[in-house]
């Protein structure tokens, strides 16, 4: 949300306002923002109003998933014993990340060995057989040449009713697998058109976090470690590389 700032109309007062507002910055030793500038980023605070304007969000419907769910209907027979790039993804976490018996944002039964604030967006930059694709050149990150994902682990910002919360992305989903213009495109919506027709899903953590419900609209963008405020995101950061 672009927060609008009312001004002064008059001819003769704009360009001396700007001229002294320069001053002003100057003399505090900051100097004035360049053209391009047109957002800038503040930290955000768990549970805070963090409703500032930044560029590169993408909307769309969220729906919950966790580490160690069965198949169900729901998700179409998708069990997440395993993840995209974690063939022992529930052994790693530490066990089932039970959505429902929560204590602040962790499961109840256990301490998770691995961050429970993870998400899972529709693009694996690994083939079946475990090699890289061999285009994957739209990934702003990308390392022509790397061998393993570049995808695990990245940062994540999600916002929802004005609070932003951080999250590690872990899998890949909802449904789909190779959404590359949702996930790092214009597309405004995901291809996904089964059930709630996601793009993104949430861990119990980052549900609990936003203060939402099992399916919500939410906005999201990727972001650099440097990006990621201190909160509850970086209690315990995953660090196991992708295959």
């Amino acid at each position: 949300m672009v927060q609008q700032r009312s001004g002064l109309h008059w001819a003769g007062l704009t360009t001396a306002l700007s001229v002294a507002a320069g001053l002003l910055l100057l003399a505090a030793g900051h100097a004035p923002a360049a053209a391009g500038d047109a957002f800038v980023t503040t930290p955000a605070k768990v549970g805070g109003n963090n409703a500032v304007a930044e560029p590169r969000w993408k909307s769309g419907r969220a729906t919950v998933f966790w580490v160690g769910e069965s198949e169900t209907e729901d998700n179409d027979h998708i069990a997440n014993h395993k993840s995209a790039w974690d063939a022992k993804w529930v052994e790693h976490f530490g066990g089932t990340d039970d959505p429902d018996d929560r204590c602040e944002f962790v499961p109840c039964g256990f301490k998770p060995k691995e961050n429970p604030f993870y998400v899972a967006l529709p693009y694996d930059d690994m083939e079946e057989d475990g090699r890289r694709k061999a285009v994957n050149t739209f990934i702003p990150w990308d390392k022509p040449g790397a061998k393993q994902s570049l995808l695990k682990n990245r940062w994540i910002a999600i916002r929802a009713n004005n609070v932003t919360c951080y999250a590690q992305w872990q899998d890949v989903g909802p449904f789909e697998k190779d959404d590359a213009d949702y996930v790092f495109g214009d597309a405004s919506q995901p291809k996904n058109s089964k059930g709630e027709g996601a793009g993104i899903d949430l861990s119990p953590a980052v549900r609990d976090c936003l203060g939402v419900g099992d399916i919500a609209e939410v906005k999201w963008r990727h972001v650099e470690w440097h990006e990621v405020p201190n909160g509850p995101w970086k209690h315990t950061v995953t660090k196991r590389p992708g295959p």
